[in-house]
């Protein structure tokens, strides 16, 4: 996310298909709690996912019928998972037949002992991690250090401290809501409805030709969003516009700050800021309007504005987490590539403004968050914890 703006892809490939149906850009791999573990065939390289033991029957620990370790067995066998409070408790996991089975499909092969292999397999995870994010920063101009790294799911608060150190980010947010921010995010997200058309016009063109390209979508959008129940302040439209220079086949869809119709003045902007979000995608110097600027697609993204969860800071307390210590225990601090003597927390009992110093194990009853050594986790006014280093 930048300048506030989610990063849509207008024509995703799936399965080696391109749709011309917009989404938001999302570039997954099979890393997750599920993912299975297994050992490529002649060279024993271990290798996580891309298959999955989903829920059912999910990891050896959930003792379902699953009998391939997975990432979720890993955590336990690193200290990082306590079996007998799983899901606050509901769910007591079976770490013996974990080791057993990651011992006989993994470490024996190896001829590593269970630690030392699962110590290997989480790092192969964090680096699958971590080479995917500077797939979509680094190999597109962009510093991970400029960015704050936003760690949701059920186990990303066990791997974020590995790869957000490899990636020298400054600070990582996990949301109060981890395990269930996706469906959170469903519940609070606003009807949206996306309409384009294509034409070719040069720049400078005239703001006539442009907003007859809008009045049909305008049109179009409105009486959607009223059949669906929202009128007046329940509706906003934003209008984006595709430029390139001329014979170039790269566009940057550029979203359209003017008041709509449009104005020479508004195309003006809109030019202005094209330039500035190409040198942004694609390098300082690289633009180049002496060729030309072409538009190309006219978008409008017209949204009926949903009520959204009323969420209320909440004050700080002190630093000292004392209170919320329930114990200690070993779990691998990947500085020392060995199980460490570690402070366990109970997130319900730790206050807001509490400080923890890694290397910690935080459990919650819907995650566990791993603070590795020199990282120190803060609890926000929110109740998400955000981890930094020290």
């Amino acid at each position: 996310i930048q300048g506030g703006q989610i990063e849509y892809a207008r024509e995703p490939m799936v399965d080696r298909y391109h749709y011309t149906q917009p989404k938001i850009e999302v570039v997954s791999i099979g890393a997750g709690g599920g993912s299975i573990v297994w050992l490529e065939e002649g060279s024993l390289a271990p290798r996580v996912g891309p298959r999955s033991a989903g829920s059912r029957p999910g990891p050896v620990c959930y003792g379902l019928g699953g009998d391939e370790p997975t990432l979720t067995d890993v955590f336990m066998l690193i200290g990082y998972m306590d079996p007998s409070i799983f899901l606050g408790g509901t769910m007591t996991l079976d770490l013996a037949r974990a080791r057993e089975v990651f011992d006989a499909r993994i470490a024996t092969p190896l001829g590593l002992s269970v630690e030392e292999a699962a110590f290997g397999v989480y790092r192969v995870a964090t680096a699958q991690i971590t080479d995917l994010i500077r797939e979509i920063t680094v190999e597109r101009g962009l510093d991970p250090r400029d960015f704050v790294l936003h760690a949701f799911g059920g186990s990303c608060g066990m791997v974020c401290g590995m790869f957000g150190a490899e990636l020298s980010v400054q600070k990582m947010v996990i949301p109060y809501t981890a395990s269930v921010n996706c469906a959170f995010g469903l519940v609070s997200a606003d009807i949206v409805h996306e309409y384009s058309t294509v034409a070719v016009l040069q720049v400078p063109a005239e703001a006539e030709r442009v907003n007859a390209l809008f009045a049909p979508m305008k049109e179009k959008a409105l009486k959607a969003l009223e059949e669906e129940g929202f009128t007046g302040d329940q509706v906003r439209l934003d209008w984006s516009i595709d430029l390139r220079y001329s014979r170039q086949v790269h566009e940057v869809t550029t979203p359209v700050r003017a008041d709509v119709p449009m104005t020479s003045d508004g195309l003006a902007l809109l030019a202005d800021d094209f330039e500035a979000l190409y040198e942004r995608k694609f390098g300082k110097g690289s633009a180049f309007r002496e060729a030309g600027i072409e538009m190309t697609q006219f978008r409008l993204t017209a949204r009926g504005l949903m009520e959204h969860p009323d969420l209320r800071p909440t004050a700080l307390d002190g630093p000292d987490p004392s209170h919320a210590r329930t114990g200690r225990r070993p779990i691998f601090v990947d500085a020392r590539s060995a199980m460490v003597e570690s402070d366990i927390y109970d997130f319900e009992l730790l206050r807001n403004g509490n400080v923890i110093a890694g290397p910690a194990v935080i459990h919650t009853p819907i995650t566990t968050i791993v603070v590795q050594e020199g990282q120190r986790a803060v609890l926000d006014p929110f109740r998400n914890v955000t981890i930094e280093f020290t």
